[in-house]
């Protein structure tokens, strides 16, 4: 499952790109996140979360900062997913990459997660 969404600050001066891509059948899956700015100014401090049922999914680590996004240069992070419901169950899960001067996010993406081979 993979994503691409674009986000855009007020007046369309930010424009950062999020690629998002699930890797692994499960239960434990790894989400690929790639955060591209595509504008002028380098961005600081962008904390980049993922929003999940808890009843389905849990993360030892939900929210990641990126400290410094320059400009055209993509950073990459990757988020660790374990499906905990007990049939396995699919659930679409959320991106955002938060803005600290506005709560509007510059970013977010809803992802589509495969349904997990059951642990036994």
């Amino acid at each position: 499952a993979g994503v691409s969404m674009g986000g855009g600050g007020r007046g369309g001066v930010t424009n950062v790109r999020l690629n998002a891509s699930v890797v692994g059948l499960g239960p434990i899956f790894n989400l690929k996140v790639e955060v591209t700015n595509g504008g002028v100014a380098s961005l600081r401090d962008l904390p980049l979360s993922v929003v999940y049922n808890t009843g389905v999914y849990r993360s030892d680590k939900p929210a990641v900062n990126i400290p410094l996004l320059l400009s055209n240069v993509t950073v990459t992070v990757t988020l660790k997913l374990r499906n905990i419901h007990p049939e396995g169950a699919g659930e679409n899960i959320r991106v955002v990459l938060g803005n600290k001067n506005s709560s509007v996010p510059l970013a977010a993406a809803l992802i589509t997660m495969p349904m997990s081979e059951i642990e036994e």
